[in-house]
């Protein structure tokens, strides 16, 4: 297993993989803990991670408008994220401000990009924690039949939202047969760079 010395090739690898899942199904950073905060305590659930840019330092995802996490960061805008790759045995955690994204640009651009089957989750009525008699996703008939077609999806896009973080801290943690070790890396407005450094794992 190769063992990384530079701060440097560690921030671009983070990057690099996180560029990586949000294009890759199956890849074993694309399915993530995300975490909000709610009346104190913290709240986590998983997201598809959907968009990484390392240049502007974003994550991005879709979700319900009407869901908890939305209203979670409309009250605060701290949030969180996790990743673990169990083959590489690398831990990635970072941290920022969320921003939500509804009826502009960058909503539309990732409506857009999406397959019908990617947004029919969208298609129902009753917000996410509503509660139900039985069993079942609450999903209307249109979208329960192959193929789903943007059409069967349009009306969803009125509950459509997009949570991008700006992320400005970063904690990476390799667990290494010669001994495990640990990074640290924060944003620095000043220089438009993270600086980083190593800490006790």
């Amino acid at each position: 297993m190769h063992r990384f010395s530079s701060l440097d090739t560690v921030r671009q690898r983070i990057w690099h993989r996180l560029e990586a899942a949000a294009t890759e199904p199956g890849h074993p950073l694309r399915v993530l803990p995300f975490g909000t905060e709610q009346g104190g305590a913290p709240h986590l659930r998983m997201v598809v991670l959907r968009d990484a840019d390392a240049d502007e330092r974003v994550l991005a995802f879709h979700t319900d408008r009407r869901s908890q996490k939305v209203a979670d960061i409309r009250d605060r805008e701290r949030v969180a994220w996790l990743a673990w790759d169990p083959d590489t045995k690398e831990q990635i955690r970072l941290q920022g401000t969320a921003s939500i994204h509804l009826d502009d640009a960058i909503a539309d651009e990732m409506w857009a990009a999406e397959s019908p089957r990617s947004l029919d989750v969208y298609v129902r009525e009753a917000a996410p924690g509503t509660p139900l008699p039985a069993p079942e996703d609450g999903l209307e008939e249109t979208v329960k039949t192959d193929p789903v077609t943007r059409d069967d999806v349009s009306d969803g896009r009125q509950y459509f939202a997009v949570v991008r973080t700006v992320i400005d801290e970063m904690d990476w943690l390799h667990l290494h047969p010669e001994g495990h070790y640990r990074a640290q890396f924060q944003f620095d407005p000043d220089q438009e760079g993270f600086d980083g450094g190593w800490v006790v794992p």
